[in-house]
Order: structure tokens, then C-alpha cells, then sequence
């Protein structure tokens, strides 16, 4: 069978109903030359959930022991076949027009990394215990600005689409970071490479109200705290430079508010000599014309 085109990796942990919608939303795609790489991070055997769908082609790998999700992010990459490579989570789902969407901005822009918009999407249990959807959300819709990510990450990593000579360019992603890791990865890549933004949603970005679907919610402060530091030369060099022409600019704009004054005085002298030069002519012509009497 001829390598796919896209590749999708689709990392899993214990979550088979949710990769079961996160799989169906695959298998209703417009565009068909894709794979899913599916890696089992030691979880709970899922093959009955890859077997409901028979034509979508999966790579399902499982981990012997579990290594965290952003392994099974490297291990995914490592095995997929495509010339590019998307990622969607176990509890996200896409459109359906999501990769031909991708795919087709990637050929007619020519750019290695393009990417879409997401939904934010908040569930929270009813009376029932059922997970029911209670907000929609367009949070990230912004086109690319490298120096942006010296701030914070705003491309979620289920709307991109990467060329996958970019990831083996750059590396693979930091195994030390339980979360943010797609950003030392984006960040990685926007020094490289320029990405394209497509503003149209593509998929959804799914969270339920208990967190069940952030496993390691208490290392998010940590971990944003190593990239801002492993970054920090560059973005303090990058905003010193903001600075400076921030700091230019205001000078400018002081200077010619001084012009501004200087020319509005100007203008109140020249109005009153004006005045002065009326009254003095106005007394002239009544003094001319007291003359001319008889």
C-alpha cells in the first residue's frame, strides 16, 4: 500500500469512548489519503474501538509501560508515513472538512505548516452523570507572529498540519515537559519556518468541567515557568527592541506635539496681530471718513 499523505497522530490513555468520537470524526472525512497513528500509552486495549472502524487505515502501536503523553507524541511522529502530520487527542474531535481544508492550503500556499481554527468546547455533567456541552468558544484565531510565541501558545496543537521534514528538522518534542509541549515545539519551528493561518474552524478543542481530560493539570505552572526561562535571552532581546522603538516612537510623537504647540502659539500671535491690524485699520477709514465732512 502507497504511504498516505498525512499522517495523524492520535495519542490514547484510558479514554475509549471519547477516542471512539475522536475516531468517527476521522473516519467522516472529505480527504481519505491520511492514516491515523494511534500509540496506547499503556492504557486500557482499545482494539475493539479500532475495529468499529474498518476503513480508516490505523497504525496502533502500544506502549509496554507508560511514558507519557508527550512520548507518545515522538513515538507517533516516529512512525508516521505521510509527507505531513496532523494531531488530534483522544477527546478532540474535527470536521469533517478538516484535512481536506489543511491539505489544500498546504499545496496552494506552499508553506510547510498551515493551520485552521478551533471551538473551545466545555461539557459539564447533568443530573444524570452524563457529560453534556454547555460552551462554545472561539478563543485562538490569530494569524502567525513568531515573537507572539516568546509570550504564550496560541496555536492548539489539534488545528496544524506540519510538514513532517519540519519536526525531523527541529527535533523531537522535549519528553521532559508533561504539558506545553506543543509550544517548545512551535516555538522550535517558528524560528525556522513561517506558518499559515487559515480562519476557519476545523475542529474542536474538547473540556469537561472536572479536568478529566488534563491529566497533569499541576504542571502547567511549572512547566510555562522552564519555557519562559529556556527562551528568555531571546524574548527579553525581542522586547528590549520593542522598547527601544516603543520608546523612539513616543519621542517622536512628543517632538512633534512640541511643533504642534509651537505652531498652534504661532497661529493665536498671527490671529491677534491680525485683530490688532483690523482694529487699527477700522479706525483709519472712520478717522478718512470724519475727515471728508464738510
Amino acid at each position: 500500500m502507497d504511504n498516505p499523505l498525512v499522517s495523524i497522530v492520535t495519542r490514547t490513555y484510558n479514554r475509549a469512548e471519547r477516542l471512539r468520537e475522536c475516531l468517527n470524526s476521522m473516519n467522516v472525512q472529505t480527504f481519505k489519503d491520511f492514516e491515523v497513528v494511534l500509540v496506547n500509552d499503556a492504557g486500557e486495549d482499545v482494539q475493539e474501538v479500532i475495529d468499529a472502524f474498518p476503513e480508516l487505515r490505523i497504525q496502533y502501536i502500544v506502549h509496554s509501560t507508560n511514558r507519557g503523553r508527550t512520548a507518545a507524541l515522538n513515538t507517533g511522529v516516529a512512525h508516521a508515513k505521510g509527507t505531513y502530520v496532523a494531531f488530534v487527542d483522544d477527546d478532540d474531535i474535527v470536521y469533517p472538512h478538516h484535512v481536506e481544508t489543511l491539505v489544500g492550503h498546504a499545496k496552494s500556499t506552499g508553506y510547510p505548516i498551515v493551520y485552521g481554527d478551533v471551538i473551545n468546547v466545555t461539557f459539564q455533567r447533568d443530573a444524570y452523570g452524563k457529560f453534556q456541552k454547555v460552551q462554545e468558544q472561539l478563543v485562538y484565531s490569530f494569524d502567525f507572529n513568531r515573537d507572539n510565541f516568546l509570550l504564550a501558545n496560541y496555536i492548539p496543537i489539534n488545528c496544524l498540519l506540519i510538514a513532517k521534514r519540519c519536526l525531523e528538522d527541529v527535533g523531537p518534542f522535549d519528553e521532559s515537559l508533561l504539558v506545553y509541549e506543543d509550544w517548545d515545539m512551535l516555538i522550535r519551528l517558528s524560528r525556522k519556518y513561517d506558518f499559515h493561518h487559515i480562519a476557519k474552524q476545523i475542529g474542536e478543542y474538547r473540556r469537561r468541567d472536572d479536568n478529566s481530560n488534563i491529566l497533569e493539570q499541576e504542571r502547567y505552572h511549572e512547566n510555562e515557568k522552564i519555557i519562559k526561562e529556556r527562551y528568555k535571552d531571546e524574548r527579553n532581546a525581542r522586547f528590549d527592541d520593542i522598547f527601544k522603538s516603543t520608546f523612539a516612537l513616543k519621542r517622536e510623537i512628543r517632538n512633534r506635539d512640541q511643533q504642534l504647540s509651537q505652531a498652534v502659539q504661532q497661529l493665536r500671535s498671527m490671529d491677534q496681530q491680525l485683530r490688532e491690524a483690523q482694529t487699527v485699520i477700522a479706525g483709519l477709514r472712520s478717522q478718512s471718513k470724519g475727515g471728508d465732512k464738510p
